[in-house]
This record gives C-alpha cells, structure tokens and sequence, in this order.
C-alpha cells in the first residue's frame, strides 16, 4: 500500500473541499441583509406550531398526546427549528447550479478535478456553518432541558448530521435537473415536499389523521425525526434497546449509506445525457 498516494489523495480532496466551502461561503454572504434574513426565517415557521401545542395543552390540561406533554412539548419545538435547517437544504443545490449556470462559470466547474462528493459536502457543509451559532444554541438547550448524557448528546448529533447528508443527497439528485431540464427540478422539488408535510417535522403523528397514516410510515424522513426526538425525550440508553425503534435504526443507516451513492450516480448521469442547457 503506497502510503505517500493515499496522503496526497486526502489532501487534494480536502484542499477542494475547503476551497468549494469557500466559495460557497463567499457567494452566500455577498448580500448582507438577504444573507441575515436567510438565517433567521427558518426559525419563525414554528411559531404557529407553538401557538397551537400551547393551546392544545391548555385545553386537555395534564393529559399526554402520544409522548407529548406540559413538561416536554418544548423539545419537539425546539428540536423541529433545528430540523427545519435541514429541510432548507432542499433546494440550495438546484439554486447554486442555476445561479452559476446564468454566471456561466458552471462549466468551469466541472472542467477542473472537482470531485462530485466534495460538491455534495462542500454545501452541505457551508449550510451548517452559517447557522452554527444557532444550531449550537438551540442543541445546548435541548440537552440542558432534557438533563442528557453524553451519549445521548452524541447520539442526537450524529443521527442529525446523517439526516443532513441525506437530505443534501436529495438536493443534489433533484438539483441537477437545473443544469439541463429546469421543469424537472420543479416537479421533483415539489414532489418531496410532498413528502416532508408527512415527514411529522412540525407536528407529531398523532396530530393527522388515519387517513395519512400510510404517507407516515413510509416517509423515510420521518424516522430521523422521530429518532432524534424520542432520543432527546427518553436518553439514547433507552431507545438503543427498545424493540418499537429498530426499524428506525436500520432505516436511518441504510438510507445514510445508499442516499449519497445513488444521488452522486443520478447526478453524472444527468450531467453525461444532457449537459448544461441554457444561458
């Protein structure tokens, strides 16, 4: 094994990587006012879910609704503004790729020895640096809240970065539809939004009907989020044993695995069949 090749791989690719995070830092802060709204608007979709738990538990009082009560109904809207970060993700791919597509600096792009993975990290990424310091605020008081140990803490990281590479993964597959075929972005972008209503992101499973039972169970976003949740709520210690959550870990670790393979392979073919169109 040639050891001084490995060595000069990694450092190629985490040199490209540091340099695409850059960039991407750069483009994003380049309008200050729009770039400060980016990061604060997230956090106000869960006004009206607060406003309606509050509501909700003032009417039954100290009764439970699922594993949701007075006393830890905070965490799921605490935790659901930090999920919601992730589903911002979504469409950053599509829009980087159209907006440099119209600088035409796109085909620049792939004319170097950009690694398709490291485009596929560097957003992801720079996504997670901007909203660092509320992300860090808002997972300090979720485990200060929830008295969690450390295990736990490191648990509810680690299932939340693998959700982050997953739903980056989607926004890459369906980003590169702005490349070429702009309405196929749209149609498929519309499409997983679709499922994320169903994906119990900000409201809990008991709040829909039976009717959308189906679109829950297999909605492969929702076992990241339940995961993350029922971690905070009942310790990491807890959870790793209890027979109700295997599914979800084998779920979670399967579609972490595949999610970012496939999407990097979806991403070439529709690079090779039908280039950059537009502009």
């Amino acid at each position: 094994m040639n050891w001084t090749k490995i060595l000069r791989f990694v450092k190629d690719y985490l040199f490209q990587l540091q340099a695409l995070i850059i960039k991407d830092l750069k483009l994003k802060s380049r309008y200050k006012v729009k770039f400060l709204f980016s990061i604060v608007v997230p956090f106000t979709t869960f006004i009206v879910p607060l406003l309606v738990f509050r509501t909700l538990f003032k009417a039954i009082g100290n009764e439970s609704f699922g594993i949701w009560n007075p006393e830890n109904y905070i965490i799921f809207i605490l935790s659901g503004m930090f999920i919601v970060i992730l589903v911002h993700l979504l469409p950053t791919y599509g829009k980087n790729f159209l907006r440099e597509k119209y600088w035409k600096t796109l085909p620049i792009i792939f004319m170097s020895p950009i690694n398709v993975y490291n485009l596929l990290l560097s957003k992801l990424l720079a996504e997670l640096i901007i909203f660092i310091i509320p992300l860090t605020f808002i997972f300090i008081l979720c485990f200060l809240i929830t008295n969690s140990s450390i295990l736990t803490i490191c648990a509810v990281i680690f299932i939340y970065f693998l959700a982050a590479l997953f739903i980056a993964s989607i926004g890459l597959a369906i980003g590169s539809f702005r490349m070429s075929i702009e309405g196929g972005f749209t149609l498929l972008f519309n499409l997983v939004n679709l499922f994320l209503i169903f994906s119990c992101y900000k409201y809990p499973r008991e709040f829909f009907p039976e009717i959308f039972e189906y679109l829950i169970v297999w909605n492969p976003f929702y076992y990241y989020w339940d995961l993350i949740r029922v971690i905070l709520v009942f310790g990491f210690e807890n959870v790793i044993f209890n027979s109700n959550y295997i599914i979800h870990f084998v779920i979670i670790s399967s579609l972490s695995l595949i999610g970012p393979i496939l999407s990097v392979y979806f991403f070439n073919y529709v690079y090779k069949k039908y280039g950059i169109v537009g502009y």
